[in-house]
């Protein structure tokens, strides 16, 4: 069984990036899964007063959500405790199917999402990536086979600022549809679950955000950190958290 966990290593302040004006994404950096320190891929994103949160985990002290978009159902993505103390009355979720399984009890608006579907809200867009692996953790089997219908998003705002979170996903060939993209959030931890830094460096290259922001990875690999960062070309800027 997979347990996460705080970890004792976790920068203790959120970190807050401002992307332009009344835009904003904030992290709560690591969390142990098992035994291995782990930057995660939850975010906070705000986007003038709505307030987005992308797979929330180990989250604290934070704004109640507009909306929740959750990835996927593994635990590193997935936390129904957070979930819960995240909502209030209006909080819409969106989710993959296999989410939506373990939200029964939830009273709010869920909306099941597949790849390659648009939603529409007032303040912002949201568009639903594939996202799944290529290569087997063992023998055959996957981690995030593609008939899951895991998702990635990338969310638009009216302001036409574009974000893509790639969710747990390899280089896979739907990446090379993907086109405006000004922030990118991409795995680099590899190891057959996602990307490894130098393919997570492909995709930024081939689309050509202005922002990447590297994430699902083991924080004390510094050396797979600043590989991705040399690999992806001067006109993208790395931001690394922690």
């Amino acid at each position: 069984m997979v347990k996460v966990k705080i970890s004792e290593e976790r920068n203790p302040i959120p970190q807050k990036i401002t992307i332009e004006e009344n835009t904003t994404l904030t992290t709560w950096g690591a969390i142990k899964v098992n035994k291995s320190h782990f930057f995660p891929s939850s975010f906070q994103l705000k986007i003038d007063n709505k307030v987005i949160y992308i797979d929330p985990v180990k989250v604290k002290n934070a704004e109640p959500a507009d909306y929740i978009l959750i990835t996927h159902a593994h635990p590193d993505h997935f936390s129904s405790t957070d979930i819960e103390a995240l909502l209030k009355d209006e909080t819409e979720i969106i989710c993959s199917k296999g989410a939506a399984k373990k939200l029964r009890d939830v009273k709010n608006e869920i909306q099941i999402v597949k790849p390659d579907q648009q939603l529409q809200f007032e303040d912002f867009s949201i568009e639903t990536i594939f996202a799944y692996n290529t290569k087997p953790v063992f023998l055959w089997i996957k981690a995030h086979p593609k008939s899951k219908e895991n998702v990635g998003y990338v969310i638009t705002s009216k302001n036409g600022l574009r974000i893509y979170h790639a969710g747990d996903t390899d280089y896979i060939p739907e990446m090379k549809e993907l086109s405006g993209i000004d922030v990118a959030l991409v795995p680099i931890g590899g190891d057959n679950l996602t990307m490894n830094e130098e393919e997570a460096a492909e995709i930024v290259n081939q689309i050509k955000p202005k922002i990447a922001i590297p994430m699902h990875y083991e924080i004390k690999n510094r050396e797979e950190l600043n590989r991705f960062e040399t690999l992806v070309n001067s006109t993208t800027k790395v931001i690394k958290l922690n």
